[in-house]
This record gives C-alpha cells, sequence and structure tokens, in this order.
C-alpha cells in the first residue's frame, strides 16, 4: 500500500470513451458548484515527506506518432529532432507503443496479412529503423525504453533487437514487456486469456534478458484500475491479481492512465483540475495494490483531446489548451514526487488536429495531446504546444543526482472536478508543486490551476529569480496563429502571487 504524499481528503482510448459515455450525466449531476470569489488568502508553502532521488530519465516522451506516412516522413526531418531536443525529455519510448507489436524491426515497416494491426500502412511510408531512434536518442540526450514485440515476435528475436540497439550506442537499460495486453479485444486475449497467463509468458522472457543484460529493469503490463472500469468486463478486472500472482523476477509494473473530462460541460475547472483527479484515483485504486517488490512505471499518460469521430465529435471536449497544459503539469510533477514511480512518459511526441480515421490503427491523428504540432488541419509545423510549454520547464529542472519533495500550502486552495475516465468528481487540489535540490542549490516548481491568483509565503531558501509562465486558459498554442504562452522572469522573496492559470519556475531549475 502506499500514502498520498499530496494529501488527498486507461484504456484503450477510443473503446473506453465509448464506454464510459453512458455515466456522463450520472457525474454530472454531482458536480459542486464553482467557488464564490474570496479576498486574497495568504498561503503557507511547507514540504510533504521525505526526499526522493531522480535522473533525468525519471520524465520522458512515447515515440510517437509514427504510422502515417506523413508523420514517419517527420520523425526523419533536422526540425523536428531539434524541436524535441528542445523539449529536453530523459526518456524516449522507442518503436512507440501499440505500433511497436507490429513493426518488423529490421525493416522498420508494418507486418502485412491477415491480422495485422496496421497492415496496408506501408505504402509511401518511410521506414524508421533502429538507427534512427539510436540517432534521434543521441541528439535529444534521452534514454531509450525498449518496448518488446510480446504479442507476434519471440524472445530470441527481440533479444537481437537489443542486442542491435546496444551496438548502435543505445544502452538497455529498461525493457517494457509489450503494450496493453490487458485491451479486452482480440489478438489480445486470444494470445492472453488472463492476466496469470500473461505472467507465466513472460517469465521466460524475463529470465532470458536478464541473463544477457543483468543491467536492464525489466516491466510488465498492468491495468489501471477502480470501480469504474468493471465495465470492461472479467478479464479486465482479474488482470492485475493474477500477474501479480504468477510473474517472476520484474522490475515493475506498467500504467496507462488517461483521463476524459465530464463531455456534459468540459468547462475550465474540470479541465485544469483534471490531471490531479486522474492522479488521486491512480495512486489510490492502481498504485496502492502493486506488490512492495516492485516499482511503477507510467510508459503512457495524457489527458484526452477533441475526437473527429461520430458519436466522440459530439462531445464538448478541450483541444490542447494552455488549461490542459497546467493539468498535464500537475500530474506529471505528482507522478515525479511519488515515491513508488521511477518514471513517466508522456504520450506523445508528435500529433495534430484529429481526422476521421483518428483510431489506434489510423493513418492520421488520435485525439491527444502532443508536444509538438505536425502541421496538420492548420496547425504550425512543429510548433510548441501547450504541453511543450508546460513539460518543458519540468524536463529541464530534473538532473542526474537531483531529489524531489511534495510541496503543499496551507490552507489547501481546491476547485471542482467532474471526469467521466476514471469517474470522479469533487473537490481537488488547485495547487501542485514540488521542491527540486541539486548540489547547486534548491528551486521550485509551483502550478496553479485556478482562476484566482494565490498568495504564498516562500520560505528564504526559494526567494531568488522566478520564471512565471501565464496564458489565458483557452489559449491554443502552435494551433491558433498568435496564441502563445508568456513567460516572465523576475525576482522574488518573503511571498510571491502565483498569477490564475499559472507555472512559476523558482531557483535552480
Amino acid at each position: 500500500m502506499t500514502d498520498n504524499i499530496f494529501d488527498v481528503p486507461s484504456l484503450s482510448r477510443r473503446a473506453f470513451g465509448l464506454g464510459a459515455l453512458g455515466g456522463a450525466a450520472l457525474f454530472a449531476g454531482s458536480r459542486p458548484l464553482p467557488a464564490s470569489a474570496t479576498p486574497l488568502t495568504t498561503h503557507r508553502l511547507t514540504t510533504v515527506g521525505p526526499e526522493k532521488p531522480v535522473d533525468r530519465d525519471g520524465l520522458g516522451v512515447n515515440g510517437a506518432r509514427i504510422i502515417s506516412a506523413e508523420n514517419a516522413r517527420q520523425w526523419h526531418d533536422p526540425a523536428f529532432a531539434d524541436a524535441l531536443a528542445a523539449v529536453g525529455p530523459g526518456l524516449l519510448r522507442v518503436q512507440g507503443g501499440t505500433t511497436s507489436q507490429w513493426l518488423d524491426w529490421r525493416t522498420g515497416l508494418f507486418t502485412e496479412g491477415d491480422g495485422g494491426g496496421f497492415a496496408g500502412r506501408n505504402d509511401g511510408r518511410p521506414p524508421i529503423l533502429l538507427g534512427d531512434w539510436a540517432e534521434l536518442a543521441r541528439k535529444t540526450g534521452a534514454t531509450p525504453i525498449f518496448d518488446l514485440n510480446v504479442l507476434n515476435s519471440t524472445v530470441d528475436d527481440q533479444l537481437d533487437m537489443l542486442r542491435a540497439a546496444q551496438r548502435l550506442g543505445m544502452p538497455v537499460r529498461y525493457v517494457e514487456l509489450g503494450n496493453e495486453l490487458w485491451v479486452p479485444m482480440s489478438p489480445y486475449s486470444s494470445a492472453f486469456p488472463t492476466g496469470a497467463d500473461y505472467g507465466r509468458a513472460v517469465n521466460d522472457w524475463i529470465a532470458a534478458i536478464r541473463q544477457e543484460f543483468p543491467q536492464a529493469r525489466i516491466a510488465v503490463a498492468a491495468a489501471v484500475a477502480g470501480p469504474s472500469m468493471s465495465l470492461l468486463g472479467p478479464r479486465y478486472a482479474d488482470w492485475n491479481a493474477g500477474l501479480y500472482a504468477t510473474v517472476r523476477d520484474a522490475d515493475a509494473v506498467v500504467f496507462h492512465p488517461y483521463w476524459i473530462v465530464d463531455p456534459i460541460a468540459a468547462d475550465l475547472s474540470s479541465t485544469a483540475a483534471g490531471g490531479v483527479a486522474a492522479w488521486n484515483d491512480l495512486a489510490q485504486h492502481s498504485i496502492a495494490d502493486v506488490p512492495a517488490e516492485l516499482d511503477v512505471w507510467i510508459t503512457e499518460y495524457n489527458q484526452m483531446g477533441k475526437e473527429a469521430t461520430a458519436p466522440l465529435d459530439r462531445l464538448p471536449a478541450p483541444p490542447q489548451t494552455w488549461a490542459v497544459g497546467l493539468s498535464v503539469a500537475a500530474f506529471t510533477l505528482r507522478a515525479l514526487a511519488e515515491p513508488r514511480l521511477r518514471l513517466a512518459v508522456l504520450h506523445c511526441a508528435l500529433n495534430g488536429v484529429p481526422a476521421d480515421d483518428t483510431g489506434g490503427g489510423g493513418t492520421t491523428n488520435q485525439a491527444l495531446h502532443a508536444l509538438i504540432s505536425d502541421g496538420s488541419g492548420g496547425s504550425e509545423l512543429f510548433g510548441r504546444t501547450a504541453l511543450n510549454w508546460a513539460l518543458t520547464p519540468v524536463y529541464h529542472a530534473v538532473s542526474d543526482g537531483c531529489r524531489v519533495r511534495p510541496l503543499r500550502l496551507d490552507p489547501a486552495p481546491r476547485i471542482p472536478a467532474a471526469l467521466i475516465v476514471p469517474a470522479e468528481a469533487g473537490l481537488v487540489d488547485a495547487f501542485t508543486g514540488v521542491e527540486l535540490s541539486t548540489a547547486d542549490g534548491t528551486g521550485a516548481i509551483l502550478v496553479n490551476t485556478s482562476d484566482r491568483s494565490l498568495r504564498v509565503d516562500l520560505p528564504s531558501h526559494l526567494a531568488g529569480s522566478a520564471t512565471v509562465y501565464t496564458a489565458a486558459p483557452t489559449v491554443t498554442p502552435a494551433f491558433v496563429v498568435g496564441d502563445t504562452v508568456t513567460e516572465t522572469r523576475t525576482t522574488v522573496s518573503g511571498t510571491i502571487d502565483l498569477p490564475p492559470y499559472s507555472e512559476t519556475v523558482l531557483g535552480t531549475p
């Protein structure tokens, strides 16, 4: 079990979103009303719990999207590599997630023929080879996570891939055994009828990888848990228990938390607070049940965006606004400070405006928010999105040998949030913060997801330089011409006013 250090009083994206629609009205009915305006209160900033050591490879990005011919070409563009390097992710998930289960690593092409998850997608698509991944890892300084193909390949073949990657200069430090194999659909259910079957199957993989790459950390695929997940059937509901009972000598379990704002309103408060609500649910229902000997990895996470396909196109889901960026930043900081969590990887690196074939096997874009826009739908080519603005300061603040500790405000400001995935409605913290210490000093990152300023008493060791990122919560950088985030550098001591919808970096970071 784990305590939630922030004092709290996914799913196959499209399929799970559709399954949740029936409950939307129920949760909308329980939405708390926005709090009335109150005079500015001075909040005391304090640390919570012990420090956690972190390295630069604690945060990163999924190697997606790489499906369409256009996106694959963009992964070869030096301008994209420059844009990704500027963000500064410490991890790069090689060959992405679902794509990793259908790619031939020797050719960089998708498996053709019956049952191929991306059959027919190779036409006009330049392959992305291991050498290309190695070059991108070198240019960004990111450590690779290898998502092995346990669905359609063999352990011997995948060991060959790891050997080839190592010869190309990529360290074999993190290995993930498959992607979302708990999804309640064929071929996953045919290959692994239960979590116990999966656990027994990968035990041989773990032993073989451990023998040749003893330094590698190896993680297995677990399912995000929670009361609303029972809708996905007994295989999904029982997956983790079976896995935990049978897997041997793994180092970690992997979760993929995604969240969807209540579609009845999709208001600013729920949008900005969604990351905190989603983190609270993950900590309570998933991380708390992980066996004590296993670390936790998150190799995909994000807030769902605007879909283009019926009936999801009728939902007033938010585009990638600054409010979404702050939501994801708050989730990221809470993940960074969680003692049991070793790494967190955002999905995804490159994306654009959703199109009709936005599903996992589609040729264009999913309605998920990326760090870099791909030029589709009038977006800026390789532009800085809201997530880019919100997460770049976080990635840059985390260095090898860093120590992190969560921060809280007293009294704690709360705002309403209503999600349908996971099913959550209530008040959550409007503030998320962490303190980061290195040999050079101590700094902090403070996120205010509320619509009002927060006046904060600063401890003396956090006085000094400050960089404040602010924008209207509805701006969509890289998607609307002229929309951007304002970056202001200043010096603070004594007290600081955190602007509404803002991210503030103090000191060393």
